[in-house]
């Protein structure tokens, strides 16, 4: 995959990074599964409840990661975090127990979750110019598709030779494409940190961020959910209401990885400007209630024509996606004040990180339960959170001065 040349060298460098984490982020997708409940003798269940537990618990604890950026610098945090999933992939090859398999997996997730936020942290910092790390996003978002498709491909000669010695093979490798991404990460060229303006006599500082900047961050758990659609809605919908071909799953899946990797770098061009980058929002926020409403039509037709209908859903479920990426990614940056971005950036994530741990239960229990009906609820609900979200980022004003109105 070609990597947009017009990125500065340290662009480049995460870009590069983001790709070589990715691999190995695929790899262990695909055969972690084989490897808990083939070698290590876990149960399916346990796998389950380990993987919710570590979500759940690593929730508050990926906040560190954010004060740690402001205090240390972003660029140091994210190299710590790449290395601390280095070492906890090399130790999966030890795990034996279903509490060692939980230890390890929370230290692992508490450091995924950590991640994104102090990422977006340090491209904030390493490209001052708002256009430029959006598009710099962009294509580490695109790069990170391409890498997790290449590792679980390359995750087929573990899962074929189902041997301790091909796992743990896997997992060094792994563990190596972390270090890889880390080196690279201490290599970017990055701002020094904020100075924080000293409170004045008798202000109070509060530990989390204003009041408009949480809004945000309760809208964009909403709007996230367009990957809880994808990940847990659509297969469930395929396979029990409709009558689409089961293998029609998969050509579904691959349309989105395509989709994405075509549509993200050119649509995070239009993110120029506070106003015209809140405005992305609202036609994301549309866009997910057209796939919405596709979806729900799929449900009540029949043949090829659920099969058009489904296909048609997940294109706007893409463009949705990339649409709202673009600019969320912008406005939560430029919205965050520089000597506490990192925090900031960590509370926002909580948006899709509540929505990863969270969405499986909404989905299923009101969304699936309710049929034709909770689809068009879902409609209303994107496009309401991407009103909301237009009219509170307009509101809020920018916080760094660098977004010119358009």
């Amino acid at each position: 995959m070609r990597l947009d040349m017009k990125l500065t060298a340290g662009g480049r460098r995460l870009a590069v990074a983001a790709l070589v984490q990715s691999v190995g982020i695929g790899l262990f997708m695909a055969s972690s599964m084989a490897f808990y409940t083939l070698k290590i003798g876990l149960s399916a269940n346990q796998v389950a409840l380990g993987l919710a537990t570590a979500g759940a618990v690593a929730l508050g604890i990926s906040l560190l990661g954010g004060v740690l950026a402001d205090r240390y610098g972003a660029r140091r945090v994210v190299a710590a975090v790449y290395l601390g999933r280095a070492v906890c992939f090399g130790a999966y090859a030890f795990v034996r127990t279903f509490w060692e398999f939980l230890v390890v997996t929370l230290f692992a997730v508490a450091c995924d979750r950590a991640g994104p936020p102090v990422l977006q942290a340090l491209v904030a910092a390493a490209v001052p110019e708002p256009h430029e790390r959006t598009r710099l996003l962009a294509v580490i978002n695109a790069v990170r598709n391409f890498g997790t498709g290449l590792g679980a491909m390359a995750a087929g000669v573990a899962l074929t030779t189902n041997t301790m010695l091909a796992y743990r093979v896997t997992l060094s490798g792994i563990a190596v494409a972390f270090i890889g991404g880390a080196v690279l990460v201490l290599r970017v060229p990055e701002e020094a940190p904020a100075v924080p303006v000293p409170p004045q006599p008798g202000e109070r500082r509060s530990a989390l961020p204003d009041r408009r900047y949480l809004v945000l961050t309760g809208l964009n758990f909403l709007l996230s959910f367009f990957d809880g659609l994808l990940l847990v809605a659509m297969p469930v919908w395929v396979l029990q209401h409709t009558d689409a071909p089961r293998a029609t799953v998969s050509a579904l899946f691959a349309s989105n990885t395509v989709l994405v990797l075509l549509l993200q770098i050119p649509v995070s061009r239009f993110a120029v400007g506070r106003r015209r980058t809140a405005r992305m929002v609202t036609y994301g926020g549309g866009v997910m209630a057209v796939s919405s409403l596709f979806f729900a039509t799929a449900g009540g037709t029949v043949g090829w024509y659920a099969v058009g209908w489904l296909f048609a859903a997940v294109v706007a479920l893409s463009l949705g996606e990339v649409v709202i990426n673009s600019a969320v990614w912008d406005l939560s940056i430029s919205l965050a004040p520089p000597a506490v971005r990192g925090r900031y950036l960590s509370f926002f994530n909580l948006g899709m990180a509540g929505q990863r741990v969270l969405g499986p239960i909404v989905i299923t229990g009101l969304l699936l339960g309710s049929g034709t009906v909770g689809w068009v609820g879902a409609a209303v609900v994107f496009v309401l959170a991407g009103v909301a979200t237009e009219r509170v980022a307009l509101g809020a004003g920018s916080r760094t001065a660098t977004l010119v109105d358009a």
